[in-house]
């Protein structure tokens, strides 16, 4: 099997299995996501990582599926990105069908509902596990911290969809970046 069919392959059983297991949809998994294809595998640096965190929260649709699309893609091309999103895909279709031919009664039971209870109480735990991770590694500038707490402000207190919140944030990016490289080309032509 050439590498190219085992990277494949690997996508596949990684995304199938994080998907089996990880209540909470997209975001619950990329803690697990990154320990297996940053961590443990280097197929991607963390750079990669956090640039298809950003890329795959302003596109649309479900997010685990995206994100597999994006780190098949990255690791794989084409093929990769069909084995990934097929993969994450496959355990909730089976999942549901299962539930919803074997028990019909049990979203109304008070015992399902306690469990879920602490099931959602979990799932925050992971979001926010991520989003401290991801906080660690991405606001290392104050321009950084600026926008993310701008953002949050905006995004609590306004009725902004999040795509307008992303695009404002390339711009101010750009705007930034552009604004540094002129003054750092004026002082170092002023100082020659």
């Amino acid at each position: 099997m050439t590498d190219h069919h085992q990277r494949i392959w690997t996508l596949f059983r990684v995304f199938f299995c994080i998907s089996a297991v990880a209540l909470g949809g997209g975001l619950a998994m990329l803690p697990i996501m990154k320990r297996e294809f940053v961590d443990k595998r280097h197929w991607l640096s963390n750079d990669d990582m956090l640039d298809t965190i950003a890329v795959m929260q302003s596109l649309p649709g479900i997010i685990s599926i995206n994100m597999a699309v994006l780190i098949g893609y990255r690791v794989a091309g084409i093929a990769g990105a069909a084995a990934a999103a097929s993969a994450v895909a496959l355990p909730p279709f089976l999942a549901i069908i299962i539930i919803a031919s074997a028990v019909q009664g049990l979203l109304h039971s008070p015992t399902m509902g306690r469990i879920f209870h602490g099931v959602r109480a979990a799932i925050c735990a992971l979001i926010l596990l991520s989003a401290i991770k991801l906080a660690k590694q991405i606001l290392i500038s104050r321009f950084a911290l600026v926008i993310a707490v701008a953002g949050f402000i905006v995004m609590v207190f306004l009725p902004i969809n999040a795509i307008w919140m992303i695009v404002v944030a390339a711009m101010a990016g750009y705007l930034y970046q552009t604004i540094s490289k002129l003054r750092k080309q004026q002082t170092t032509g002023s100082a020659s």
